[in-house]
């Protein structure tokens, strides 16, 4: 398993939280944690992490084409959400500006590690729940 670096974007709370979670795996190496959502952009001329983990709290309007930025300006950088209760139309729309995995806050201890891992190996992480929510969406389209 390769290494894996790592920006943390949230309240001082949520990455103390996933520090913990994250503390005793060594293939993960946090570069820097975060308050803003826009910081990320600042970070990133000086470090090249592999993925940015984002509380899904600090989205809004703006966000997500500071998403989109991202993604046309670091192609390499994937971004995985972290939510407390995820609205399902708020996350098709980070899905759609380039986000490449979610996780819910009760989860974050059993599945970050792996959700982070898979992400920075090319896969998508989402709850088995959202894909038969979102197969269903599509299938009624």
């Amino acid at each position: 398993m390769s290494r894996v670096s790592l920006i943390i974007v949230g309240s001082q709370p949520s990455i103390a939280v996933s520090l913990m979670a994250l503390s005793r795996h060594e293939n993960i190496q946090v570069i820097a944690c975060l308050q803003a959502v826009a910081e990320v952009f600042i970070k990133l001329t000086d470090t090249d992490p592999c993925i940015v983990l984002i509380d899904f709290s600090l989205i809004n309007e703006t966000s997500y084409s500071m998403l989109a930025d991202l993604r046309r300006s670091h192609p390499n950088v994937r971004v995985i959400f972290l939510c407390d209760r995820p609205d399902q139309a708020k996350l098709l729309d980070a899905f759609r500006h380039g986000a490449s995995g979610y996780i819910e806050t009760k989860d974050r201890e059993a599945f970050l590690a792996k959700a982070i891992q898979a992400v920075s190996d090319g896969e998508a992480w989402v709850p088995r729940q959202f894909v038969t929510k979102l197969v269903e969406r599509l299938t009624r389209s």
